[in-house]
């Protein structure tokens, strides 16, 4: 029976895992190591891979990366902004481990392609599902057609412009990171976990599941991740919208985004998915993985 080997490379942690390929959801081994310096943290991957026998391997990594096969920097890292991971090789080395089958996507891509299939092997009929993370940065990944969009990179919506909420636009808060997309004004600058650590004057981001639900940050947050549920909606038209990352396991807040969406596309789609309360719950979702789908994308 073909072995399967896994890496999701996300900007807290690398996780590793071996399972087998008649059920890649069900894990047989995994472990973890924080995301630090790219030689150690890839390191400590390979080295746990070395010790390893498996048949393929899927490497699903945090981004931007390079996806065009014939670039010299085809399988690395490009321009994050996280401190020593700019033109990083991930996919290089992993490779070296093994001469076995592969498969290198981004870490949204690659679970936005799981919940598709799982859609599809449950006898729904989807062409697309765009997966959305939330974190401490926010990705988009996006099937169309049954496949992960690259064309010229690859999605990157959580960059994309959303309207300031009330509340900011009082305060002038500025995000995490005022020098991102737009002037700072993107979903990941004003919803990430680390903005929302900062607009709730926390200490970390670890704070910020000790909060109560009533605390006016997860309104905000609603509201950031209703806009990107729009844009998304009205560029890509996705039959299904999942919604996962640490911030996402906080389950009261599928609601709120839920609304915040509606109430921003202000009745343009009339469609039941978007403007009954049955449609939507049942097309903007919790992930079926929950926080393993980066990894059980990447299997």
């Amino acid at each position: 029976m073909p072995v399967l080997a896994a890496v999701e490379g996300g900007g807290t942690s690398f996780v590793v895992a071996i399972a087998s390929s008649t059920s890649p959801s069900d894990v047989i081994e995994r472990a973890e190591f924080p995301t630090g310096d790219p030689g150690e943290t890839i390191g400590c991957v390979c080295t746990w891979l070395a010790a390893r026998e498996y048949d393929a391997i899927g490497i699903a990594s945090f981004g931007p990366i390079d996806l065009e096969t014939a670039s010299p920097t085809y399988g690395f890292i490009t321009t994050t902004p996280k401190p020593g991971w700019k033109y990083a090789d991930v996919l290089g080395p992993i490779r070296r481990v093994r001469a076995v089958p592969f498969a290198f996507d981004t870490d949204v891509n690659a679970p936005a392609l799981a919940e598709y299939m799982h859609a599809r092997r449950s006898g729904e009929t989807l062409s697309s599902c765009a997966y959305v993370t939330v974190g401490t940065g926010i990705g988009v990944g996006l099937v169309v057609n049954g496949a992960p969009v690259h064309g010229l990179m690859h999605p990157e919506g959580g960059h994309v412009c959303v309207p300031s909420h009330e509340d900011d636009r009082d305060t002038g808060f500025v995000g995490s990171n005022p020098s991102d997309t737009f002037g700072g004004q993107c979903a990941e600058n004003m919803a990430c976990s680390v903005a929302l650590a900062k607009r709730a004057h926390l200490e970390s981001t670890e704070v910020l599941k000790h909060i109560g639900e009533s605390h006016p940050v997860w309104d905000t947050a609603a509201h950031y991740l209703g806009a990107l549920c729009a844009n998304m909606i009205l560029l890509v038209s996705p039959e299904r919208v999942v919604l996962s990352g640490g911030v996402m396991l906080r389950s009261a807040l599928f609601p709120r985004v839920r609304a915040a969406a509606q109430l921003l596309l202000n009745g343009y789609l009339q469609l039941p998915q978007i403007i009954t309360q049955e449609g939507i719950d049942q097309y903007i979702v919790p992930s079926t993985w929950g926080n393993d789908a980066g990894l059980v994308g990447a299997l």
